[in-house]
């Protein structure tokens, strides 16, 4: 379905949208996959809607799963009950899971009440039709499908999600943009960095998840879209936002909190000649506990911070916030006492949170003029230093975690970064984001990854190491996935 320019109607705090404009010709998805293994009929139906919709066929199961996965997005798909191999039911089951937003019909000759209620139970059917099944019936279910399978596409809530955009499948030409709005089927963009081109086909990323979308519309220079573009999904599965559209006013609140928190994360790079860095935050839930900052320490100086709360969800994303907002509040502009600045914010920590509550931390202090990054590693997982030549260190704790304790010390330690080296600061959802076998991806892996990507820019970098660290995990991501990458230049 083409993502066109919307006009908005109000619904509690969230805003949903009904198309407006005109839209272009093609764009409208009226693909149907019919499934029977007798290629006769497969025949019959292509001659019975010839110029009536997009047909395509597949002689089994196996083959319509093929198509959904490769061809879609389909619209409908029709299928026999009795075919070889795998029956329509069960087809039907697996093409919910391959592609949930697709219509499906059954076509039976006969079928037992048992079967029945296995199309409607585990196919989730749209419609059962008897065979033979006449042109102008077939032809009335399918447009009735249509109407219903754009109508559910195209309910769309006004949401700010991040995003990355890339143009070119060696993932180099990437940019940032966030959601304006946001459907089943694709979304309205804004912040982009580069303007983009009608027609082009380019993939999008938000989360730990990855789709083709269409460019439909791009904003008219001086119009209320200016800037903005309109995305169609092309996935076989068009929903990446893994967002339940009829839950969304009851799940308003968490979409509030995820937003704010979104907020919290930093927005700007304080600027420094000697090292380029790229940080970001993949959250498991609507909310999550990690944090990364950087602080503005002026004279040329700025703080690294990585921060693990124990826990999940909004109990560990209030106190996130809490550690954040305290931390911005010590660490003024030409803090130098690192001792005393996060024994204060132990014992802010220890004595505003439950006695199991605790958070490990990093916290570096890099000086533009000397190199040097001086650093208190709170029990957090130790950051990888790749040196230019190959060799790896690593920085270790010098105190024990936040929170757990009313009596608290560290020690500080510090390490000078030369031209090519490659810090590398991450949770352990990166190490720990689990494969098949329940093998980790581990810090091998993640070594591997930024050796073969040592001569490229920090934000480079850190993609190259969420991708390698999304290709191998198995199933969806468990844990909070967070990177700090910095590349002294």
């Amino acid at each position: 379905m083409a993502y066109l320019p919307v006009g908005t109607f109000g619904c509690g705090r969230f805003t949903f949208a009904t198309a407006g404009g005109s839209q272009k010709a093609g764009l409208v998805n009226q693909k149907i996959l019919f499934v029977d293994d007798e290629p006769a009929v497969l025949n019959l139906y292509r001659q019975m809607l010839q110029g009536e919709f997009e047909i395509a066929t597949a002689v089994s199961g196996e083959d319509g799963l093929l198509s959904l996965r490769n061809h879609g997005p389909f619209a409908v798909v029709v299928s026999d009950m009795h075919m070889a191999g795998m029956d329509g039911v069960q087809f039907l089951k697996r093409a919910r899971q391959v592609a949930p937003s697709t219509i499906r019909f059954l076509l039976a000759g006969n079928v037992d009440l048992n079967g029945a209620v296995r199309a409607v139970n585990e196919g989730c059917i749209f419609r059962f039709l008897m065979k033979p099944c006449e042109k102008s019936v077939l032809k009335a279910a399918i447009s009735t499908a249509l109407a219903h399978y754009h109508e559910q596409k195209e309910v769309r809530v006004r949401v700010e999600l991040p995003v990355h955009l890339c143009r070119s499948v060696e993932r180099l030409n990437l940019q940032s943009a966030r959601t304006v709005d946001i459907s089943n089927s694709g979304a309205r963009v804004a912040g982009l960095e580069e303007p983009l081109e009608l027609g082009e086909v380019l993939e999008v990323e938000c989360g730990n998840r990855r789709a083709p979308f269409r460019v439909v519309w791009t904003g008219a220079l001086g119009s209320a879209t200016e800037g903005q573009a309109g995305l169609e999904c092309l996935a076989a599965d068009p929903d990446i936002w893994k967002l339940d559209m009829a839950q969304l006013e009851a799940a308003e609140p968490l979409m509030h909190a995820r937003v704010v928190q979104r907020g919290l994360l930093p927005q700007e790079k304080p600027p420094l000649t000697t090292l380029d860095y790229a940080g970001n935050c993949t959250q498991a839930r609507m909310v999550g506990g990690d944090y990364y900052d950087f602080l503005d320490l002026g004279s040329g100086e700025v703080a690294f911070v990585l921060a693990d709360v124990a826990g999940k969800g909004i109990p560990a994303a209030l106190l996130m916030a809490s550690l954040q907002g305290n931390l911005h509040r010590q660490c003024g502009v030409g803090s130098q006492d690192l001792p005393q600045l996060l024994t204060s914010l132990n014992l802010h920590f220890y004595k505003h949170t439950a006695n199991s509550r605790y958070a490990t931390l990093f916290f570096g202090r890099y000086a533009d003029a000397t190199r040097i990054l001086q650093y208190v590693n709170c029990g957090h997982n130790p950051p990888l230093l790749l040196r230019k030549g190959g060799a790896v260190e690593r920085l270790k704790a010098t105190a024990t975690v936040l929170g757990l304790f009313p009596d608290w010390e560290c020690s500080v330690a510090e390490i000078q970064l030369a031209p090519g080296d490659i810090l590398t600061l991450y949770t352990d959802g990166v190490t720990e984001t689990s494969g098949h076998n329940g093998e980790e991806f581990g810090e091998t892996r993640l070594l591997d990854t930024l050796r073969k990507s040592q001569g490229l820019e920090a934000a480079y970098i850190l993609r190259n190491v969420e991708s390698a660290a999304e290709q191998f995990r198995l199933g969806e991501l468990e844990d909070d996935l967070t990177l700090v990458i910095a590349r002294a230049r």
